[in-house]
């Protein structure tokens, strides 16, 4: 039986890929000063280059972010529970956000409500493309016939495969958003060192190496993929996000790829939540 499947904003699926993959999207929300935005609206292009030059140049911008409530899960997933569906959430990390944790709360509260169906979470421990990766491997065996218990199991045990590492301009944006910690912040502080940051085993961000240079510090990233990808047919995607860097985004995936031509490697920004936080400059690669 096919299962309705969900996830957040933060998967960084274009819209189409969302339609035609029968994903419904539950969207974080980001303030910047007074303007509210849905970081996912259907129909509307946000200017990625306009929003980190306004980071980067605006000392007055004030930044909040706004996770997926209780509430906005429950109004998502209670029609299709009614229609004879089980569920079925891909979540951003909970070490980031509250977000995965406000759906577990829901998926609760339903299956009480409805004790025949299955409601599941999968916190990723992970976002962004690498939250996209897991998702479109879901879709597919969705799309393939698994149950809502089968493809919540692999999302498990790939979640638990996924590498995460960001290399960050300013430590200060994530310091502000209350995403590491100040003493992480302060360590990684000094002028010409560019700190990387990595997803730990609860999915929360953690400094990991501090590397002189940001040439030198983009080339770990390259060398933490050699040194930790799994070579198998499945684990052949790989994703690199950025904020505004472009070129070096493309440049780190044409190393990937130099190195290791059967691997597909995708680039694309960090989401307009996920941005707030990281801040302008900022490079991460996602692998199993």
């Amino acid at each position: 039986m096919s299962f309705a499947l969900f996830t957040d904003s933060t998967a960084s699926l274009t819209e189409a890929e969302y339609n035609t993959s029968n994903v419904g999207v539950l969207s974080l929300s980001l303030s910047l000063n007074d303007e509210e935005i849905l970081c996912y609206e259907p129909g509307k292009v946000f200017d990625y280059e306009a929003f980190f030059k306004r980071m980067r140049e605006d000392s007055t911008l004030v930044m909040k972010t706004s996770m997926v409530n209780t509430s906005a899960f429950l109004t998502a997933f209670e029609p299709r529970l009614q229609a004879g569906e089980d569920v079925l959430y891909i979540g951003m990390s909970g070490g980031i956000s509250g977000t995965c944790g406000a759906g577990k709360v829901a998926a609760a509260e339903l299956s009480k409500k409805y004790p025949a169906r299955k409601v599941l979470v999968v916190d990723t421990l992970t976002a962004v493309i690498g939250e996209g990766m897991i998702l479109r491997e879901v879709v597919k065996l969705r799309d393939a016939g698994a149950s809502v218990e089968e493809a919540a199991a692999h999302a498990e045990r790939r979640s638990h495969e996924i590498h995460s590492f960001i290399l960050v301009d300013d430590l200060n944006f994530l310091k502000r958003g209350g995403r590491i910690s100040g003493s992480a912040a302060l360590a990684g502080s000094i002028v010409h060192l560019k700190p990387i940051l990595k997803g730990d085993e609860e999915g929360k961000l953690v400094l990991d190496l501090k590397i002189l240079g940001r040439k030198k510090a983009i080339k770990t990233l390259l060398e933490q993929f050699v040194r930790l990808h799994v070579a198998a047919d499945e684990n052949r995607f790989v994703g690199i996000s950025h904020t505004g860097c472009e070129d070096e985004a493309h440049l780190l995936a044409a190393d990937i790829v130099e190195r290791y031509p059967d691997v597909e490697v995708a680039v694309d920004y960090f989401e307009p939540c996920t941005s707030s936080h990281v801040g302008p400059g900022s490079i991460a690669i996602f692998f199993f």
